[in-house]
């Protein structure tokens, strides 16, 4: 294989790094969708906590990993300080992966820009398209695998994914003593999860027929 060749299938996984993250930063700090959620699940019922209770407490978690709160510091009526000193420390390891994630999606994007940038000069479109349809594939195989590993698995792919982004285990919380895990039980996740597969999917599939739009019409 041609280093060309090899440059273009980078490039073509690293489009598709770019569009997973971006996809996943978005969808997992979409405060509209919990709201969603938590309204058709009755959560607030379920946990005998006002209405609104999950939502804002959730708002709070969210605004401190995007960085538009520097605390998490805040009472609510009915359940008194939101959230307590584990669950403190294990945001600050959220929010350290969240931007590291976000970093390394702007390195991508910047990679992306690059590489159109480069075929744009050279008028050759064809390597770019044939490496996105070749990082694709395995791309699909490897979100395949691990859509199907959380629909068939979703406890065992939550326990494997926390013990490889953390090196501590206070993601292990307690629903008698931590809120945080009751406003976050795992049908919340798998839901998060299947969605965030489906919508990247989606988006990649989506540069794949326009890269083979691409392919058809160089060998024209």
């Amino acid at each position: 294989m041609s280093l060309k060749r090899i440059a273009a299938w980078f490039w073509g996984m690293t489009v598709i790094l770019a569009i997973l993250l971006t996809m996943t930063g978005w969808q997992a700090t979409d405060a509209g969708w919990y709201d969603s959620w938590y309204s058709r699940s009755d959560l607030a019922d379920r946990l005998d906590v006002r209405e609104k209770t999950p939502e804002q407490a959730m708002k709070l978690m969210l605004d401190y990993i995007t960085g538009a709160s520097d605390t998490m510091d805040r009472s609510l009526p009915g359940i008194g300080e939101v959230y307590n000193a584990r669950e403190k420390a294990h945001m600050k390891d959220v929010r350290r992966l969240y931007q590291s994630a976000m970093a390394v999606r702007n390195a991508a994007w910047l990679v992306t820009l690059a590489g159109v940038l480069l075929a744009a000069w050279k008028q050759d479109w064809k390597a770019l398209a044939l490496g996105y349809l070749q990082a694709g594939l395995c791309w699909l195989i490897l979100i395949a695998l691990l859509g199907l590993w959380a629909a068939t698995g979703f406890t065992d792919f939550w326990t494997h994914f926390h013990e490889l982004f953390f090196d501590n285990d206070l993601w292990l919380l307690n629903p008698a003593t931590d809120f945080m895990i009751r406003i976050c039980p795992e049908q919340l996740f798998f839901d998060l999860v299947i969605r965030i597969v489906l919508e990247i999917t989606a988006v990649a599939a989506a540069g794949g027929i326009v890269s083979w739009c691409v392919l058809r019409r160089c060998r024209r």
